[in-house]
Formats: structure tokens, C-alpha cells, sequence
């Protein structure tokens, strides 16, 4: 945690700095009072620029090493920063040109490039290559997976034709502060370039997985059993992406692992939903599955270095896949830890791994199953949505737990609500989020 604080922190000290040094090198000479609307517009326009160059190499940088930086934040937050902040950047790529349009009042020679003027040009032909990067990532489920790959070739030549475009056009680059920026942005690139090549080779000779069975578990969901040559080492908790050698399924998607990894073979449980899974779940037994990974900081490794923390688990349906692995990890851990899991589903048939679940000892793992459309029934003493009140029930020592929570969106957030109102502490809530 301290590191990822601290480089949280380094981060938004070099995006204040940035951004302070931009607005003072562009308008450090502007006096006010002489200040006309088409100058506004211009001096914003550079600023503009400044700003989305910054951002965009932000983007670039993050989705070059979000691999390496899972082990700090979790490639599934990084991912959701990426389509957040791309919104934020696409704002001030898009101002730029739009700046200088209402400045000049000219609209063709900042949208029809001019190959005498080549800084111009690479600008403009960057800005094309920023909204078709844009509308294949919108639409990265609709197209080919090589066909992305190639796409994202065009993410380098954005990046090198916009420092073109910004440091023999600008006339902000001289500027000492900016100037010192784009080299470290430079070599930042340029690492991160070289980190993810390292990686793909990496992934490509890589052990590969073939199907060695199908597991049905309820009605709609089924787990996938993979084999190998070699043991796949992971973190109890963590996921992977998968993708199937299969015509028209081209997205990648993130399935969290089942299993043990005390288990030989590799186990993903899905829910059935969708084409991907459909077509996961026809399967052949022999046939190879692409699995890039682990990922995620979805463990419970801290919390079991915490001798005094309890250990509680809320899991929605689904949600259910990484306590199952992190459960059976822990029968063989040296350090066992008594777990505490309310599992939230719809009826009794739908309950995931009941049956597994039910063998395991009260003292390694007391269960509370709530129901919201059976009745209780068995072992089965809640029914409706988990609350407080039931919380409070069974939690005996709340200030002294830390809670895991993975389910769907609207239960996640009720649970939040819920505890934050029990009174226990932000760092003890630990999510899991769905971000495809």
C-alpha cells in the first residue's frame, strides 16, 4: 500500500507541475488588458494542446505498463482509469484544433494537412489517428483481435507525430520546464514500448492450455478445467483474460480463476452470458485456450499477514469465483484463517458450489446464505438482500475484519452503504469491480 501511495503521489505532483508550467508558459507575455477574444482563444488553444499532449501520453504510457503496475493498483483499475481519463483527453485534443479555428476563423488548413508545412501536417494527421484509435477502442468487441493489434500500432505513430507536431510548431517548446517535459515523457514512452514488446514475446512462448473438461455447476454457469504442462502460478483471488481461437469471438475477456493454487489444473468458472461464454461453453475437449496472466490485487495475502483482522466475505451470484479460490487456498495454507462468507443468491439451485461449500468445517468457514426469491430452507437462515442487520448478526467483531466484497453492481453498492454505517473503516472495504 505504501508504494502504491507513493507512486500516487508522484503522479499528481508531476500533473500539477506539468500543467502549472503550461498555462504559465503560455500566457506569461499576455497582458491583460490587451487581451482580444481571438487572443483568448489562441493562447487557449496552445494550452489546449499542452494539456492533451500531456494526457495523451498518460494514456499511452499506462496502457504500455499496466501490466507491470497490476501488482500495485490491479489492471482492472488501471483499465477503468484509461476509459475515464481517455474522455478527459479526447476534450482537450479535440479543443486544440477547434481553439485555432475560432481564433484564425479558418477551418481548412487545420483539418486538410499540407505536406510543405510538415509539423502542421503530423498535427493534423495525429488528430485523425486519435479518433480512429477512439472509435476502435469503443468498438474493440466489434472487430478482429489482429485487426486491434494493428490499430494499435497507430497509437506509436500518434505519439511521435503529436511531439513532432508539439516540439517544431509550439512556440512554448523552448520553454525550459516544457522542453525538460517532453524528454521525460520521451523516455518514458520509449520503456514502456520496450516493456510491453518484452512482454508479448514473453506471452507468446509461453506455456499454452488445452480444454480438459467442462464442469457444469447450476443451471447457468459451468466451469472451464485447462490443462498444461506446467504448474500456472497465481495469487488466490486473481483473474485472467481469455480469449477463444474461434471465428467472430475477438474480444479478450476477464474470467476470475476458480481454483487452487495448491491445484494442478487451471479452473475458470462462467456464468453463462453472452456469445463468449456460449461459445466457451461448446468447447471441445483438446481445443486451446488463449489465457493471458494473472491479474488483479483481489487477495487475501495482506489481510492473512494481519494476524488480528478477521477475515469476512460478501459475494453476490457470480461473484462467488475468487472466494471459492481464495476458501480452498486457505485449507491449505500454513496460516489458516477462520473465514466468515454471506453468499447472496437468487434461489437455492442457483447457489454456486453449495455442495463444496457445505463439506468444509464451520471453524474454517462459517456460511451465511441469503436467498431473495426462495424461501430459507437447510441450512439456508436468511432470506431478502443482505443488510446491516444481518451483517451485525453474524459479524461478531466488526471493527477487527476487513471485508471483501465482489457481486454485482447495485449489491456492491448497497454493501458498502451498509457497512460504512456499521461504522467500519474505508481501507478495511476491499472490492473487486466488473470493469468489462
Amino acid at each position: 500500500m505504501k508504494a502504491k501511495n507513493i507512486l500516487l503521489a508522484i503522479f499528481l505532483t508531476l500533473i500539477i507541475l506539468d500543467i502549472s508550467f503550461a498555462i504559465y508558459s503560455v500566457f506569461k507575455y499576455t497582458n491583460p488588458s490587451n487581451l482580444s477574444l481571438n487572443t483568448l482563444f489562441y493562447s487557449s488553444g496552445k494550452l489546449a494542446g499542452l494539456i492533451g499532449f500531456l494526457f495523451l501520453s498518460i494514456l499511452i504510457f499506462s496502457g504500455e505498463t499496466a501490466r507491470f503496475f497490476d501488482k500495485f493498483f490491479g489492471i482492472n483499475k488501471i483499465i477503468l482509469f484509461q476509459r475515464k481519463f481517455a474522455l478527459i483527453t479526447s476534450l482537450f485534443v479535440i479543443l486544440h484544433p477547434i481553439l485555432f479555428i475560432l481564433s484564425s476563423k479558418s477551418i481548412l488548413p487545420y483539418i486538410i494537412p499540407n505536406f510543405t508545412a510538415l509539423p502542421l501536417t503530423l498535427g493534423i494527421i495525429s488528430l485523425y489517428f486519435f479518433i480512429i484509435i477512439a472509435l476502435s477502442s469503443a468498438l474493440y468487441k466489434r472487430i478482429s483481435y489482429k485487426i486491434w493489434q494493428y490499430i494499435h500500432i497507430l497509437t506509436y505513430l500518434l505519439f511521435f507525430f503529436s511531439l513532432y507536431h508539439a516540439t517544431n510548431l509550439g512556440s512554448d517548446s523552448g520553454f525550459f520546464p516544457i522542453k525538460a517535459s517532453y524528454i521525460i515523457i520521451l523516455i518514458l514512452i520509449i520503456l514502456g514500448i520496450f516493456y510491453r514488446t518484452y512482454y508479448k514475446i514473453k506471452q507468446r512462448f509461453s506455456e499454452k492450455f488445452y480444454l480438459k473438461e467442462i464442469k457444469k455447476e447450476t443451471e447457468d454457469t459451468f466451469t472451464l478445467i485447462l490443462e498444461t504442462k506446467r504448474n500456472f502460478s497465481f495469487k488466490a483471488g486473481q483473474f485472467c483474460f481469455l480469449r477463444l481461437n474461434r471465428k467472430g469471438i475477438n474480444a479478450r475477456h476477464p474470467i476470475s480463476i476458480s481454483g487452487s493454487p495448491d491445484e494442478k489444473d487451471l479452473r475458470f468458472t462462467i456464468k453463462l452470458k453472452g456469445r463468449f461464454t456460449k461459445e466457451a461453453l461448446n468447447l471441445k475437449v483438446g481445443e486451446e485456450v488463449n489465457v493471458e496472466g494473472p491479474f488483479g490485487i483481489f487477495t487475501i495475502e495482506d489481510a492473512i499477514r494481519k494476524n488480528n483482522n478477521n477475515l469476512v466475505f460478501i459475494a453476490g451470484g457470480v461473484g462467488i469465483t475468487p472466494f471459492f479460490s481464495m476458501i480452498k487456498s486457505n485449507l491449505h495454507s500454513n496460516i489458516k484463517k477462520d473465514i466468515l462468507l454471506f453468499y447472496c443468491s437468487r434461489t437455492i439451485k442457483g447457489t454456486i458450489f453449495k455442495k463444496e461449500l457445505d463439506s468444509i468445517d464451520e471453524k474454517l468457514l462459517k456460511k451465511v446464505y441469503i436467498l431473495s426469491e426462495d424461501e430459507c430452507q437447510g441450512n439456508v437462515k436468511e432470506n431478502g438482500i443482505i443488510n446491516k442487520s444481518i451483517i451485525a448478526k453474524y459479524a461478531k467483531d466488526i471493527n477487527n475484519s476487513v471485508f471483501f466484497i465482489c457481486g454485482p453492481e447495485p449489491m456492491k453498492n448497497c454493501v458498502i452503504k451498509e457497512l460504512r454505517e456499521l461504522g467500519v473503516k474505508k481501507e478495511n472495504i476491499i472490492i473487486e469491480d466488473f470493469f468489462w
